[in-house]
């Protein structure tokens, strides 16, 4: 049996595997669409899901905002009367210590039997003056520095009293004569060392040193320190001169050198011309009180308004009476010289009574509320080269280099001592110096922190010498107990302007390792070395962390230093963490324990300036803060000092003016605080919150966290906050120690310049 097998076809080869069909692409592109819209679909359910989650967390948080907002309102009157009682309490306990204090001083000072005079009393310090002033047997040197320290014990008292004493047990009257008698005082001093210095300029000859036949002496106390030279042989060889143990030198000209005269240079280690100038002290600030609502006239008043409007009426649509005109003229014409006399009259009052209707006037336009701002200050404008004492700050004390006239010496002629008689004034050799063209042209008029090139520097003493007033140099160490951060500018006192000037110096050098600095000058009288204020501003970062029961430590990371402040009770002393950077020149003033006021003036003498003033905003780059908001929050983180900790933070800058941000804590041991256990608080005049965020995140929000509530002030969160352990112990703070916590916080403002 035979099989046939039919041959099939052979398959066409296509570069495509598998061509569809024209109907399965359209099954496969259906279900291609079908697919996508399930998706579309699917995401859009999951769109709205999540929409409506979020809705719903939204209206949760808002339900939950709103709720904790309705607690804190009921809250908020008793929480800002319990904060405002406890305040109270603690300034009123303040103000009776304060109180007992003085009076207790007050009987001491009655009560002391030591000689000394009562500087409060007219009688008994102008007994004292005119008794020491017609004393001539103690017109010696050593008797005068002796006699000075009472003198600045006495000063120091008065300035005591000005600065302790409030405003309202203080008369206007007392405070005033305070001022007289201090400068009073300072004169006298002044006198009584320009006599001593001219007793040892009669008897120059028989102090003479042996091997230069030149006057060297040396005599000081604790508070001055006085050089005399004077200059016997007139050896020009003999131009420079060191008094190598008080590290003071000078360099006199050719011209000089052969002349009889004396060089005087007296270190005062202490500043009393600064408080002469107009930018010394800061500008107080006032309570503007808005003006009262102008009464309504009376009816009398109206009365005569519309019978004058009716008179002006009746004026444009009656006829007038014959010979009225005339009599009107008159009258407009005596009224008017009446009006003129007035004004002259209120001309010759003065200007203040003007003064005084503009400025109401503006307060009326301005309709401003009862807040508190700055006095306004009529801006006097001064040349570059006066020192603005609210930027820059004289460091290290006054030096006097006088150049004085050498009185013949008395000479031995046959066994005869003969001496020509001569005035005990003071004479002071006139130099170019004060002439204020030679100065700008020696200096250059440069602003504060510029000096001159070398060629310029040739070219303007040159010039001097031109003048026939070549500089004279100066050199000297900076004092050990003083901290200078940058190369210091010296300045002269103008006793004209009652200020500092920085014109008449070139060549200046410093030596940084060694602290000597070096300058030519054509200034003789009182200089200085000044520093800008705000060198240490703005600060990196602070930390106030407690210790135990009243006790903390604020510790300021400065631009420059880093500063520690243990604060106990009422006292408080300086440290240096061991860890960063020893300065030398702030070991007299460590481990000192004294008041808050008495720190503050140690460091700004020191040259430690972590204290700004009303002005200081206006040099340096700060957060600024609603003053009020401030001083409540450093008051109530004083009130939890002792068992909270708080810290800078760097969303205080981003929260704007109304609100304030820092980290805080509770801490129970004294050791650092770490990093995670810190939280975000945030106060506003209305309320405080704990935040959600933390230090470490992106981007700042205002979210509150979970499971905490709202309060009418930072006192009453951090209570939130705490344990019942750390309540307790802040139950156990003093009045005292949150007060000299409070004015360390106050004087630093470290919330708006860190």
């Amino acid at each position: 049996m035979k099989i046939y097998y039919q041959e099939q076809p052979p398959k066409q080869k296509s570069g495509k595997k598998g061509k569809l069909s024209k109907a399965e692409k359209e099954k496969l592109k259906k279900e291609e669409a079908e697919r996508k819209a399930k998706e579309e679909e699917e995401a859009q359910l999951r769109a709205e899901e999540e929409e409506r989650e979020r809705q719903e967390r939204e209206r949760q948080e808002k339900e939950e905002r709103a709720r904790i907002e309705a607690e804190e309102r009921k809250r908020h009157a008793a929480e800002v009367g319990e904060l405002n009682s406890i305040l109270e309490g603690n300034l009123t306990a303040l103000e009776n210590q304060n109180a007992e204090r003085r009076a207790k001083a007050k009987w001491n000072r009655y009560m002391l039997c030591d000689g000394s005079p009562d500087p409060t009393i007219p009688g008994e310090i102008n007994t004292y003056m005119n008794l020491w002033k017609e004393d001539d047997s103690k017109n010696d040197i050593e008797s005068v520095l002796k006699e000075s320290q009472l003198t600045h014990s006495l000063i120091g008292e008065l300035s005591f009293l000005l600065d302790d004493t409030p405003e309202e047990e203080l008369s206007e009257k007392d405070a005033a004569n305070y001022k007289q008698t201090i400068l009073e005082l300072e004169t006298l001093l002044a006198e009584k060392l320009d006599i001593a210095t001219v007793d040892l300029l009669k008897d120059a000859a028989s102090m003479a040193d042996q091997e230069t036949s030149n006057l060297q002496l040396v005599q000081q106390n604790e508070r001055i320190l006085l050089m005399l030279w004077g200059n016997l042989s007139k050896n020009p060889r003999f131009k420079t001169f060191e008094f190598e143990e008080q590290n003071f030198g000078f360099e006199l000209t050719k011209q000089l050198a052969s002349l009889d005269i004396a060089i005087r240079i007296m270190h005062l280690k202490y500043d009393h011309l600064s408080h002469h100038c107009r930018t010394f002290h800061s500008k107080k600030k006032k309570k503007v009180v808005p003006p009262p609502p102008e009464p309504e006239p009376e009816p009398e008043e109206k009365a005569e308004e519309e019978k004058k409007e009716g008179e002006g009426e009746d004026a444009e649509g009656e006829e007038t009476i014959p010979g009225m005109e005339d009599l009107t003229l008159k009258l407009e014409s005596e009224q008017a010289e009446n009006n003129e006399e007035e004004k002259k009259e209120g001309e010759e009052e003065g200007e203040e009574k003007k003064e005084g209707e503009e400025e109401t006037k503006k307060e009326e336009e301005a309709e401003q509320a009862p807040v508190e701002e700055e006095e306004e200050e009529e801006e006097i404008e001064e040349d570059e080269d006066v020192v603005d004492l609210r930027q820059y700050q004289p460091l290290g004390g006054v030096i006097y280099f006088d150049l004085l006239h050498l009185p013949p010496q008395p000479k031995n002629a046959k066994g005869w001592l003969m001496t020509q008689d001569v005035c005990d004034e003071l004479k002071r050799m006139p130099y170019p110096g004060n002439d204020n063209k030679l100065g700008q042209t020696l200096s250059g008029t440069l602003p504060m922190g510029q000096t001159l090139d070398p060629k310029a520097i040739a070219s303007a003493a040159a010039a001097a010498e031109a003048l026939g007033a070549p500089p004279v140099g100066l050199n000297f160490t900076l004092p050990e107990n003083v901290l200078f951060s940058e190369e210091p500018q010296m300045a002269y006192w103008s006793p004209e302007g009652k200020h500092w000037r920085l014109d008449g110096f070139a060549d200046m050098k410093y030596d940084e390792d060694g602290r000597t600095v070096s300058v030519k000058t054509i200034n003789f009288g009182a200089l200085t070395c000044t520093q800008d204020k705000h060198i240490n501003m703005p600060f990196q970062s602070w930390e106030l962390r407690p210790k135990q029961a009243n006790n903390a430590l604020l510790t300021i990371i400065a631009a420059l230093v880093e500063i520690e402040i243990e604060i106990k009770e009422g006292l408080c002393c300086f440290r240096q963490p061991e860890d960063s950077e020893t300065k030398p020149e702030l070991e007299n003033i460590k481990d000192k324990w004294v008041t808050p006021k008495e720190l503050i003036q140690l460091l700004y003498s020191a040259g430690v300036n972590v204290f700004p003033t009303t002005e200081s905003k206006k040099y340096v780059s700060i957060s600024e803060k609603e003053d009020l908001t401030e001083e409540g929050v450093y008051q109530q983180m004083a009130l939890t000092a002792s068992h909270f900790a708080f810290s800078w933070s760097k969303w205080n800058a981003e929260s704007g003016t109304e609100k304030i941000v820092v980290q805080g804590t509770e801490l129970l041991q004294d050791e650092p605080v770490i990093e995670d256990e810190w939280s975000l608080l945030m106060i506003s005049s209305q309320r405080a919150m704990k935040l959600r965020m933390t230090e470490f995140d992106d981007q700042f929000t205002e979210d509150f966290a979970e499971g905490t509530e709202f309060h009418a002030d930072l006192y009453h969160m951090v209570l939130d906050l705490s344990t019942e352990q750390g309540i307790d112990r802040m139950k156990l703070s003093s009045f005292q120690f949150v007060d000299a916590v409070y004015q360390l916080l106050s004087a630093t403002r470290v919330i708006t310049y860190s």
